[in-house]
C-alpha cells in the first residue's frame, strides 16, 4: 500500500511495508518511495540489460527463410549454409534435359562480402534409363557488372550428387560449402521436395 503526504510543503510518496519483528509477530512500518527506488534501482538496471540482450541475441541468430527455387524471386533467399546466405539475383531458364540454366545468384558470406555466380542445375533420377544417376550443379564466378548466360565461359566449379550419398567434384576449383543445399533446392530434393 502507498499513499502521498506533505511534509515541509514537498510532496512524498509513502509505501506501508510490513516487518516481521524481532521478538515474533510483525510491525508495520512507512519509508518513504525514494528509499524503495534506490534499493530496486540495480534489479531495474539488471532487467534492463537483460531485456537489452537478449533482443540483440535474437536479431543475430534470425536466419533468413530459404525459398523453394521455383517460387522465389530476385532478391529472396535460396539457401542459407555454412555463414553464406546466397540469394537469387536472374531467374533460372528451364532448359532440356531437366536442367536449369544461366541463374544468377549472390552469395553473402558472414563477413558481409558478396560475389556474383552463374549457375546451371541438370536434375536427374533415381533408376531412369539413359538417365545419368546423379544431379550436376556447376557455375562460375561473375565479375563486376557481368550478367550471367550472357557470355558463358569456363566452369569454374562443378559438383556431381550422386543418389546413393556420394559426392564427385570436377571444376577447376573446389565447390562452394552451399553448392549442395542449392541442387536439393533447385531439383526439389531433401528439404525442398515437392509434397
Amino acid at each position: 500500500m502507498s499513499f502521498v503526504s506533505k511534509q515541509n510543503g514537498k510532496r512524498l510518496t509513502f509505501f506501508t511495508m510490513c516487518c516481521p519483528s524481532k521478538v515474533g509477530g510483525a510491525h508495520v512500518r512507512q519509508v518513504p518511495a525514494r528509499k524503495h527506488l534506490k534499493n530496486l534501482l540495480p534489479i531495474g538496471a539488471i532487467a534492463c540489460l537483460l531485456a537489452v540482450t537478449t533482443t540483440a541475441i535474437q536479431g543475430c541468430n534470425q536466419q533468413a527463410k530459404e525459398t523453394p527455387s521455383h517460387e522465389a524471386q530476385p532478391g529472396d533467399t535460396l539457401v542459407v549454409k555454412g555463414g553464406a546466405e546466397i540469394r537469387l539475383t536472374h531467374t533460372f531458364k528451364p532448359g532440356e534435359p531437366n536442367g536449369l540454366f544461366d541463374g544468377g545468384i549472390s552469395v553473402t558470406s558472414d563477413q558481409s562480402v558478396t560475389s556474383t555466380a552463374e549457375v546451371n542445375a541438370v536434375c536427374s533420377m533415381p533408376d531412369l534409363p539413359n538417365w545419368p544417376q546423379y544431379d550436376n550443379i556447376y557455375g562460375r564466378w561473375l565479375t563486376d557488372g557481368e550478367t550471367p548466360g550472357v557470355e558463358g565461359g569456363k566452369t569454374d566449379w562443378q559438383l556431381l550428387l550422386y543418389f546413393n550419398g556420394q559426392t564427385e567434384e570436377k571444376g577447376r576449383e573446389p565447390a562452394p560449402a552451399w553448392a549442395q543445399r542449392l541442387a536439393q533446392n533447385l531439383c526439389r530434393k531433401g528439404d525442398f521436395q515437392d509434397d
